[in-house]
């Protein structure tokens, strides 16, 4: 779990120095803070694209009055990444989770994923629920007999 508040002077600057594996910023939500005044923030982040260059993005535009929250679901950016409040006073607040895929996985790891799989497939066929629509015909079909006898009286 990660987070940080922006300010119209304050940026936040994600960096790591493990080369070894791999790091994900996770993204998950940008908020406005109570003391926020109603007007447009824009939070920006940078980063570099998959050839190394500088890039920059818009991650929300928020506005106490219309938009005070997003949610990101997940947006992942790779290190280093500055975020920051391009326009507006703030605060703002960005949370998210710092991902670390790990070189070697240890092998208990795997044997919890076979056990999730095993886990799925038996209750796949007790979603069916296919006994219950032919009980429900059969119960009409009993009551259309019901009306017959009505309609002979």
């Amino acid at each position: 779990f990660t987070g940080c508040e922006l300010k119209a002077d304050k940026e936040y600057q994600f960096k790591v120095d493990d080369e070894e594996n791999e790091h994900q910023l996770s993204l998950r939500t940008v908020t406005l803070g109570a003391a926020a005044k109603d007007e447009l923030h824009v939070v920006e982040a940078e980063a570099l694209d998959y050839e190394g260059n500088p890039i920059k993005v818009v991650l929300a535009s928020l506005k106490m009055s219309v938009q005070p929250t997003v949610s990101l679901g997940g947006f992942e950016i790779t290190p280093p990444v500055v975020l920051r409040l391009k326009c507006g006073s703030g605060p703002v607040y960005v949370s998210g989770q710092h991902l670390v895929a790990l070189e070697e996985e240890p092998e208990s790891d795997d044997e919890e994923d076979d056990t999730k799989i095993v886990n799925t497939s038996t209750k796949r066929p007790a979603s069916g629920g296919g006994a219950k629509t032919p009980q429900k015909k059969a119960k009409l079909s009993e009551d259309d007999e019901d009306d017959d006898e009505d309609e002979e009286d």
